[in-house]
């Protein structure tokens, strides 16, 4: 779903520098890239961020539920 749901991690993942890490004591999965292919990214796909520069799990879920009902909403008209 993250490949699907955000440009920016689609790009990393191509690339092969996305790295996924699950922190246990704090019960949330990290994402790691590369320096050279995570400046790109954030240049190609800038407004992916917010202001604290991380992207929460239920931020990229309302986004792809909006995206989809966006999307049905047009193919009906």
């Amino acid at each position: 779903m993250l490949k699907e749901e955000s440009e920016l991690i689609k790009y990393l993942s191509d690339n092969g520098a996305l790295e996924f890490r699950y922190v246990e004591s704090r019960h949330r999965l990290d994402l790691y890239a590369d320096d050279k292919y995570l400046t790109m990214g954030r240049i190609k796909h800038p407004n992916i961020f917010g202001a604290k520069g991380m992207m929460g799990f239920m931020e990229l879920y309302i986004s792809r539920l909006l995206r989809k009902k966006m999307q049905l909403a047009r193919g009906s008209s």
